[in-house]
């Protein structure tokens, strides 16, 4: 069952190629201040079946989000919104309750995010990613591991912070 589940999360990821090369093009081609030392993409357990998953974060060497402020307001320090693309979902709610009802074994989310994990990471590469500058990793929000988008290796997290 979980084959089958994996499959369907790779056809609706496939359905979103074009627009996240675009918008990860942007991420890769930005000048950053200085301020900034790394992008942390994060996926969170809701966005699947609601939204993206994925949110991009601006870090600081020491691990905290970097904003910039014009007129006293606080605005990202990106060329795009940190949603990275504005869908109502990647797959359907009922697929996942499909599945899940057929397996009570099959764990959707976790299925669903390392499939994420690797197609997120041909897309960055695809956009140009290898030859970023700073830092930039992805990984489950609040993971005790996260994987290396320069390198393409899962590490500690936060291995690469001065925190």
């Amino acid at each position: 069952m979980g084959n089958s589940f994996t499959t369907m999360v790779r056809e609706y990821l496939s359905r979103l190629e074009v627009p996240l090369v675009g918008a990860l093009q942007k991420l890769v081609q930005y000048k950053y201040p200085k301020e900034v030392y790394a992008l942390a993409f994060e996926i969170f357990s809701d966005g699947f079946t609601s939204q993206f998953p994925a949110r991009v974060f601006f870090m600081d060497r020491t691990n905290t989000e970097c904003f910039l402020y014009e007129n006293g307001v606080a605005k990202y320090p990106s060329p795009i919104d940190p949603n990275i693309l504005e869908v109502e979902y990647v797959y359907p709610q009922e697929i996942e309750e499909e599945f899940a009802a057929k397996d009570p074994e099959l764990d959707p989310w976790n299925i669903a995010t390392l499939e994420f994990i690797a197609w997120f990471y041909s897309c960055w590469t695809k956009a140009g990613g290898k030859n970023f500058p700073l830092v930039a990793t992805i990984a489950h929000h609040d993971s005790s591991r996260e994987f290396n988008l320069i390198t393409g290796q899962w590490q500690e997290s936060y291995a690469q912070f001065n925190a």
